[in-house]
């Protein structure tokens, strides 16, 4: 026990020492995803169940607002998690953790309403859906509810539309495609929920006939997989016909391929720590995704601090940014902060970020953080980890990364006109459907030798889909008197053109 608490002692001063250092010794990369979960199950994390829509978009604000000035680019908001909508939805009934009852109006579209206000901060959405969840326990009985109740699986308290039915494939498409083209949203993400954890693969199994009938030469479970496999694949095609700069992602249980067999499949090495119970458990099969190209990221929940026995974050997280890099797609991290308590674990996770970013391709990595209450709202704390972060690995903003498999071009290269600077302000020339960074640096710094560096990045201006009019961009005070500015497009894919400068 004695050498237990000696060892905790000196990974704690380690790490502490490790993060005191880090603004002065490390220059975070120019492009990161930096994004946290919103639930909004529960009520977990947003709105308040049953307040006036204005108290709920006011408690949104606060969250990006928070974000934004501690330069995160980007969040994960849980728009469908048990077959419900936090918008106007054409198939399901709206969520009951906006009014308390399900399928009753808001009052407002509340994903409408943070697509505007996360780019309106510069932000990245990302709509956070959960594919299979019906409910749990009780079952819904809206009216829009009797049709997929047609199509259920049940195992214990679970209900899950039916992975193996052709109709729940295209229930998720349509689901997908309908938030993907009616808002303007940069990201899907799917959550850690597949076939209900521990569901029989034996003749109890309430699937198993449905297996013997389909024909199939497969196992239960590579059926299982496989149907899975399907649904990813019709919403990633999906998004290719639609929006192809839109991201795809999946954020599974944090451990897979810990067998060899499985691994030799793949052509990788196993997961060197952790269990993956996944694989039969709920028969998710993320390196399959990657293999198949059938996501462009993943996000696995790497839940666990370094040095923990049963599954080492510096052993697993460097495990999924090589697999991610080997089949040419990109690994996010999400990180579990929920059950934080005290300031003196700020540094672990300063430490699990620079793991990460030591391993993944250079300007191809990312976190997520589950959840974002504990970010900048976790009461008892001297200070929120959201501060500290920028006072350490987020000392800059930071664009999100590029997709280099789909990393489309613009022919004719966009050009910010008219550029000006007038007292606190800058403005120019709206291009249609672009985006924009800007940049500050000394007037002693020659034009010519600036490049774009992430230490003088303002942050990111995004606009509507329309043109011929003018940006207005406010001037930090402290910046005013001895900066000069640059201004350079941003294409949706992420791609940075050449700067525009001030007078």
């Amino acid at each position: 026990m004695k050498r237990i608490i000696a060892f905790s002692l000196l990974i704690t001063f380690v790490l502490a020492a490790f993060a005191q250092r880090l603004p002065q010794s490390t220059m975070p990369p120019k492009r990161e995803l930096r994004s946290a979960w919103v639930s909004t199950v529960w009520g977990i994390d947003w709105p308040k169940q049953g307040a006036p829509a204005e108290r709920q978009k006011a408690e949104l604000v606060r969250m990006l607002d928070s974000l934004k000035n501690n330069n995160f680019n980007a969040i994960n908001l849980q728009v469908r998690s048990m077959s419900d909508a936090f918008y106007q939805s054409s198939y399901e009934p709206w969520s009951s953790y906006l009014t308390g009852t399900r399928g009753k109006h808001p009052g407002y579209d509340p994903l409408a309403f943070a697509v505007s206000e996360c780019h309106k901060r510069g932000m990245e959405i990302h709509a956070w859906i959960n594919p299979y969840r019906f409910c749990i326990t009780k079952m819904w009985n809206t009216e829009r509810d009797q049709e997929a109740k047609r199509h259920l699986l049940r195992w214990g308290k679970f209900y899950i539309l039916d992975p193996a039915q052709q109709w729940t494939i295209d229930r998720i498409v349509n689901v997908c495609h309908e938030v993907v083209t009616k808002y303007d949203v940069d990201g899907i993400l799917y959550d850690d929920y597949f076939y209900p954890n521990g569901i029989a693969s034996s003749v109890a199994a309430p699937d198993y006939k449905e297996w013997q009938n389909s024909g199939t030469d497969l196992s239960i479970g590579d059926w299982r997989r496989e149907n899975v496999n399907r649904m990813v694949k019709a919403v990633y095609d999906m998004i290719q016909c639609e929006k192809p700069w839109v991201r795809f992602g999946i954020s599974p249980a944090g451990v897979a391929c810990t067998s060899q067999s499985l691994a030799n499949k793949y052509g990788i090495d196993p997961c060197p720590s952790g269990s993956d119970w996944q694989y039969n458990g709920i028969f998710s099969d993320p390196v399959s995704w990657l293999k198949g190209h059938l996501i462009d990221f993943i996000a696995p929940q790497v839940y666990w601090k370094i040095g923990f026995k049963r599954a080492d974050f510096s052993l697993v997280a460097p495990w999924w940014c090589k697999t991610a890099r080997k089949f040419s797609r990109q690994a996010f991290v999400s990180m579990c902060i929920d059950k934080l308590m005290t300031t003196s674990e700020f540094p672990e996770w300063a430490a699990e970020m620079e793991i990460l970013r030591r391993n993944c391709a250079k300007d191809q990595g990312g976190t997520i953080f589950w959840s974002v209450r504990n970010l900048y709202n976790k009461p008892g704390l001297s200070e929120q980890l959201c501060h500290y972060l920028k006072r350490t690995v987020y000392q800059y903003p930071s664009l999100m990364p590029l997709t280099p498999w789909r990393n489309n071009v613009a022919r004719k290269a966009p050009v910010v006109n008219f550029l000006k600077q007038e007292g606190n302000k800058l403005t120019w020339q709206l291009i249609p459907r672009c985006r924009y960074t800007v940049y500050a640096f000394p007037k002693t710094v020659d034009k010519a030798q600036f490049g774009t560096e992430v230490k003088y990045l303002l942050g990111m201006v995004y606009n509507p889909e329309r043109g011929g009019e003018m940006v207005t961009y406010t001037i930090p005070a402290h910046l005013r008197a001895a900066y000069q500015f640059a201004v350079c497009p941003l294409d949706r894919y992420g791609n940075e053109y050449a700067p525009s400068f001030t007078e």
